[in-house]
């Protein structure tokens, strides 16, 4: 019996070193295929431009094939909720942004991940976000459009594809008594689509408007940056208006819990070499107005945290 005993403990020592070998081989040697960049947003959006450009930029650095399939919806929350599932092997990497993660699970109780159930594996980008209407609207600035809105005594309807735009109609909501008819759309070009083709008064864009604000289409009324843009300087923040409000819809790549910590550190390296290329930095810059913002993976962590906890009590007011 304890010979018997012996030898099963002997195989199955031996099938465990074996497959630890085996682990340890595939992480020293990643990546050994291509890798899947799922996206959270729409084509044509400043996350889905962000990620083809990485994605494409990675493929060269990395020596293997990244391919972007696109999984959106909810504001990011359907991709993350896939990559959630999906194996920490470094062949799924999922490109989102920082509210998917912080402020969604806080309003939709149907999203249960948490910030730690993922490995984040860098801040890349930041918008240029604003609210914009029609070039040919009446309204110039936000006090006119609120204005309008309470003299005709009706609610401004409101094309939102982010739970952090939401948040902020309720914001300016509270502060000037005008109701919004948010209506969900699946992706900032979308919203844009509707405010251009005059179904919807008002959207908020993180940079996808700046092209057509460019070309003289619509105008930016105001930005719920801490800051006033460095591109847009005429363009208030709400904070500056008296609204109390701001958030930044950081851009970044993220991977399923219990990433191999070497895989982590390289595809770390990879993305930091990637997003600080000055040929990339201008690219996004000159085409979608983004701002290069280079995070490693603990100190992205330690962001969605801080911001989270930053929101967590606007979210507590939200209707």
């Amino acid at each position: 019996m304890t010979f018997r005993f012996n030898t099963l403990l002997t195989a199955s020592m031996a099938i465990f070193a074996a497959i630890f070998t085996a682990g340890a081989a595939t992480a020293a040697g990643y990546p050994e295929k291509p890798i899947t960049m799922m996206i959270g947003f729409n084509p044509g959006g400043a996350v889905d431009t962000t990620g083809r450009i990485i994605a494409d930029k990675l493929s060269k650095i990395l020596g293997q094939p990244v391919v972007p399939v696109t999984k959106a919806g909810g504001g990011g929350t359907v991709m993350a909720s896939q990559l959630l599932n999906a194996a920490p092997d470094g062949y799924t990497i999922g490109m989102g942004a920082s509210a998917a993660y912080t402020l969604t699970p806080l309003i939709n109780k149907n999203i249960t991940y948490k910030i730690d159930d993922f490995t984040h594996l860098a801040t890349l980008t930041y918008p240029s976000d604003a609210i914009v209407v029609k070039a040919d609207s009446p309204w110039k600035s936000l006090k006119d459009m609120l204005d309008s809105a309470k003299k005709e005594g009706k609610a401004l309807s409101f094309a939102s594809q982010v739970s952090a735009s939401r948040l902020m109609v309720q914001a300016i909501s509270e502060k000037s008594g005008v109701e919004f008819k948010v209506i969900p759309v699946k992706g900032g070009a979308i919203g844009i689509q509707e405010v251009l083709g005059g179904h919807i008064d008002t959207t908020w864009s993180g940079s996808g408007w700046t092209e057509q604000v460019r070309a003289g289409k619509m105008r930016a009324l105001a930005t719920m940056a801490p800051d006033r843009m460095k591109d847009f300087p005429d363009v208030p923040t709400l904070d500056e208006l008296g609204f109390n409000f701001n958030f930044v819809d950081t851009f970044m790549l993220s991977a399923p819990k219990n990433l191999p910590a070497d895989v982590t550190a390289k595809l770390e390296a990879a993305l930091k070499q990637a997003i600080e290329d000055p040929e990339i930095e201008k690219t996004l810059h000159d085409k979608l107005k983004l701002l290069t913002k280079y995070r490693n993976s603990k100190d992205t962590a330690a962001f969605l945290h801080q911001q989270q906890d930053r929101v967590a009590p606007m979210v507590a007011k939200l209707k």
